[in-house]
């Protein structure tokens, strides 16, 4: 009896145990698929940005970025409706007037390569903040300066050190995007200089018109619109300084300088915003292929060794060609669509002129524009009273083509990826050359209008061309690239708009000629450019 008694006891504990077993297996099968999907791992670095989605994050990282390009257009353009302003006020003549439109162009091309390589190694936030912050300072002194001489090496000090938003801007939105949005990311942003030539123009329209002064005897300045009209130019780089402090670095940056923990914070934030989650599944970032330091630089060489090795990179074996190509790019693009933008109200003044004085509109460009009644210049050095007014039609015409131009960025925006970047540069070049060796021949004083204000998109190639380089550099001297790249375009720039008014005036009858030359070359280099894939997983450092 007392053996069965013990028998149905450890039988019952066997029961016991078996059913315990039991649940413990049910407990885990059911926990099993729950860690499944919260499971966190390290991921690639490019895979684990294409995680965090594209959502509201990368929206104002748009905006921000777009508004520094802005603030670049609005520091070294805007002196094309200050100048004829303050030529009373500066006793500007017709060479001061064309070295101050052409001085902040010449202060960014100074400091290109040095503010890329702050940029590279000091971080591309604290470049942008740097750069627009000082630039709007020294436009506040440039507000209440009475010399001219001063006023001009101001706007070169302005322009070096906007500089450093010229380039980096680039190199900062396009590092916190995936490989597939990248490129429409950046031709977005690019639509920014066509919103700043409208907001130059909408200031200007609104604050020139004005007649008001009043005097500061302390520093012994008459204070007039255009001094007004200089601050607000420079009032969007404190804008966008300002409200740069908010955002974080470049994960890409922090990466390359093994900084990993920094790298997953901003990641973090990346994929709360865009996700609208908080449980971030990833506990680790990599790089597949080495893209610069994996761990934190433990001892920095001086200054002028760092800074030699960052510039001589870019021209080493494997990025010498491509470096070569994008410069000639950039110089050729720049020199063409700003030489041409700023001659462009000269020539649609000179087919209105000629229409109202002959009666007629059957007429070619060379027709309106060597006329013999055509004379230099020098009405302000000749004249006893000095004229500072400006005619509102410049503004509204620029208003309207800087509207078009919105438009033909946004479509690069939506089509760049569909079409790709290779096919879409070399389109718009193509359409360009075109519309200009058209409206050389053809007769019609509308019809050239619109040919030449077609040409005047091959602007947009800069911001395709920028979309490519992005590409093709690591991250340890993308923005260095980046700023040789566009320090080569301000010297085009520079240069074509010294040199296509001659051009027009003594060699007219091969002017498209001669630019369609230039398109042709630009168009050869750029089937030669190498462009990565943009198919959703593939690294692009």
């Amino acid at each position: 009896m007392y053996e069965t008694k013990e028998s149905q006891i450890m039988h019952a504990d066997f029961r016991l145990i078996k059913v315990s077993d039991t649940l413990s297996v049910l407990y885990i099968a059911m926990q099993e698929p729950r860690q499944d999907v919260t499971k966190k791992k390290s991921v690639n670095l490019d895979e684990a940005i294409e995680m965090t989605g594209f959502g509201l994050f990368n929206v104002f990282v748009i905006l921000v970025a777009g508004g520094c390009l802005m603030c670049v257009i609005m520091e070294t353009m805007g002196m094309m409706f200050v100048s004829p302003a303050a030529q009373c006020d500066l006793d500007l003549g017709i060479n001061e007037k064309g070295i101050l439109n052409a001085i902040s162009f010449l202060g960014i091309v100074f400091t290109s390569n040095i503010s890329g390589y702050i940029a590279d190694t000091h971080g591309r936030k604290k470049t942008l903040v740097a750069s627009l912050l000082s630039s709007f300072c020294v436009t506040v002194i440039c507000v209440f300066v009475a010399q001219d001489w001063l006023f001009i090496l101001l706007r070169f000090i302005n322009g070096a050190l906007i500089s450093g938003a010229s380039s980096t801007v680039y190199a900062y939105a396009g590092e916190f995007q995936d490989n597939y949005h990248r490129a429409t990311v950046i031709a977005w942003i690019s639509t920014f200089v066509a919103m700043g030539n409208i907001l130059l123009s909408g200031l200007a329209w609104i604050i020139l018109p004005s007649e008001w002064r009043f005097e500061i005897s302390l520093i012994g300045t008459t204070f007039r619109p255009w001094r007004l009209l200089v601050f607000c130019y420079g009032l969007s780089s404190l804008i966008f300084g300002l409200a740069l402090l908010l955002f974080p670095e470049s994960p890409k940056f922090l990466m390359s300088k093994g900084k990993k923990r920094e790298t997953l914070d901003v990641l973090r934030k990346m994929y709360c915003v865009n996700r609208r989650k908080k449980d971030f599944p990833i506990v680790g970032v990599f790089w597949e292929q080495s893209d610069g330091p994996t761990e934190p630089e433990k001892s920095k060489p001086n200054f002028l060794n760092n800074f030699f090795s960052q510039t001589v990179a870019i021209f080493s074996k494997k990025y010498i060609v491509r470096t070569i190509t994008v410069c000639i790019l950039q110089f050729g693009t720049f020199a063409l669509s700003s030489g041409l933008n700023m001659w462009y109200p000269e020539i649609l003044n000179k087919l209105s002129t000629y229409e109202q004085e002959n009666g007629r509109t059957n007429i070619t460009i060379c027709d309106a524009i060597v006329q013999p009644s055509y004379q230099p210049r020098r009405e302000t050095q000749n004249s006893t009273t000095c004229s500072d007014s400006i005619d509102t039609d410049v503004f509204s015409t620029a208003i309207i083509t800087g509207s078009a131009l919105v438009g033909v960025y946004l479509l690069i925006g939506l089509a760049i990826n569909f079409v790709g970047k290779k096919n879409l540069l070399v389109s718009i070049l193509t359409i360009s050359t075109a519309s200009g060796i058209t409206a050389q021949y053809i007769i019609g004083s509308s019809i050239i209008k619109s040919l030449t204000s077609v040409v005047l998109v091959s602007s947009t190639c800069i911001g395709v061309i920028n979309a490519i380089l992005v590409d093709l550099y690591s991250t340890r001297v993308r923005a260095t690239a980046l700023a040789i790249s566009l320090m080569f375009g301000r010297l085009g720039a520079v240069t074509g708009s010294h040199v296509i008014g001659p051009i027009f005036y003594q060699l007219c009858d091969y002017a498209f000629v001669i630019f369609t030359a230039v398109f042709a070359l630009l168009i050869v280099l750029s089937l030669s450019l190498p462009v990565k894939s943009t198919n959703k997983g593939s690294t692009v450092k």
